[in-house]
């Protein structure tokens, strides 16, 4: 049962007038007096064994959109059986598949880790089958509200955020502060802007170099009425031979300029370093170097470990986290659309903390190994995603790097492209047109709880 409570659990998060109304499996008989909806239930053997993928998938239509349906065989049968009685019965197991694809099963039985650790995208369902940029899980819970409705006749729409239809989370990862000059400055090297270089060095020399440029990100923030959330990282070591932070965090100057971005309207966050998502000690030890009290946390290089990382969360006492995006490709990693609570393999139920899925980060986008993308195809690409998240009411969470609010962004764009901040500016617009409300991530997390 500990699948069927932990999709309903987030059904109710969706649709809370639905909490007092009776759902089971059609082959529950001592509930079929109690349940008018009753859904066929999945009786193989798969979540009994330690296979990451299931081997068969069945597509079926919903609402004009081919949606997958996982362990059930191919057959004819209709979506949703409506009975003369006033009752209904899903002929699909919407469950199985909800848990299959939320609770991120296939991650963690999953051996496919790349340099980092992480679950690669290229092995995951949302790669094999195409659908990383729908959020299907909420189309499964669509489709279950739909039946509730239809059978008991009640309205169960409702807003998470208000009078908004959907909300959005602009975030920065704060890795680097101090050396524009050095890796923006190749490229105007390389590419003969001996003025544009100079430039660079000039601001180094004077202690203004062109990525310490928080108040920068703040203020196009604002100029959309968004709510940034910083994520500081707390190391300047190499681990393994990678970068942590180019800047001590622990100095003076860098505790000033963290208390003053506290102090806005903007958010303060964890940027766990390489090795704190299996290492409690080491999480907290970074949480320690901040000067003001975070209430969550993103780790570097997206660097999240399934078997290990959900329960260094738990006993971090962090209300939320913010990492589970894929690097490689744009999309729903966990196939959902808003907060949800990770599931805990090890005790078979949910976390305490909200996990606030990553649907876009500029590395993805410009990145050769990963999308290898032009800045103009980018707006025309994530238009859809934007659509679906605004469909079902979720939440929209950006990454940009500080990097890339600068004019000296560290990949440049072709001659007669936007850059990387005109991209960010041309989605905020966006979404800002499509009605969202923007806030930080705890503000997220705690309209989520309520």
């Amino acid at each position: 049962m500990h699948q069927f409570n932990y999709i309903l659990q987030h059904f109710h998060l969706l649709y809370p007038k639905a909490k007092g109304i009776q759902i089971h499996y059609s082959n529950e008989e001592d509930f079929l007096h109690k349940s008018r909806i009753r859904i066929n239930k999945y009786n193989g053997g798969f979540f009994e064994q330690k296979r990451p993928r299931p081997q068969q998938v069945v597509w079926r239509e919903w609402k004009g959109e081919r949606i997958p349906f996982f362990f059930d065989a191919e057959n004819d049968q209709e979506l949703v059986t409506y009975h003369s009685d006033g009752s209904a019965t899903i002929n699909y197991d919407i469950i199985a598949s909800a848990f299959y694809l939320l609770s991120g099963w296939q991650e963690y039985y999953g051996v496919e880790r790349d340099k980092f650790g992480r679950y690669t995208y290229k092995a995951s369902v949302q790669a094999k089958y195409g659908f990383v940029t729908k959020p299907v899980v909420n189309y499964y819970l669509d489709l279950l509200r739909e039946v509730v409705e239809q059978v008991h006749q009640v309205d169960l729409h409702h807003s998470i955020w208000g009078e908004f239809s959907f909300a959005t989370c602009l975030t920065c990862d704060v890795d680097r502060l101090q050396t524009a000059w050095r890796s923006s400055g190749k490229q105007h090297l390389r590419a003969g802007k001996v003025k544009d270089l100079l430039a660079l060095l000039l601001r180094k020399s004077v202690g203004k170099d062109a990525w310490y440029n928080l108040h920068e990100v703040a203020g196009i923030a604002d100029r959309y009425g968004a709510k940034a959330t910083f994520f500081f990282l707390p190391s300047d070591q190499r681990y393994n031979g990678y970068p942590n932070a180019d800047y001590d965090l622990t100095k003076p100057k860098y505790q000033k300029l963290i208390q003053t971005m506290a102090e806005t309207a903007h958010e303060v966050g964890v940027h766990g370093s390489f090795g704190t998502g299996n290492d409690l000690v080491q999480l907290k030890a970074d949480i320690r170097k901040l000067p003001v009290q975070v209430k969550g946390n993103r780790f570097h290089y997206l660097c999240y470990q399934p078997e290990k990382t959900e329960q260094v969360l738990q006993q971090s006492k962090l209300e939320y986290d913010t990492t589970l995006g894929f690097a490689e490709h744009f999309g729903f990693r966990n196939s959902f659309c808003h907060p949800f609570y990770p599931f805990d393999f090890k005790n078979r139920k949910s976390s305490p903390y909200l996990e606030l899925p990553l649907l876009l980060m500029d590395t993805t986008l410009y990145n050769i190994a990963y999308m290898d993308m032009k800045s103009s195809e980018v707006l025309e690409a994530v238009r859809p995603m934007i659509a679906e998240v605004k469909r079902f009411g979720g939440l929209f969470t950006i990454l940009w790097h500080n990097e890339n609010f600068s004019g000296y962004s560290e990949f440049p764009v072709e001659k007669g492209n936007p850059s990387w901040r005109q991209v960010l500016e041309q989605i905020l617009s966006e979404l800002s047109t499509e009605g969202t409300k923007f806030l930080t991530c705890s503000e997220a997390a705690q309209s989520t709880k309520h």
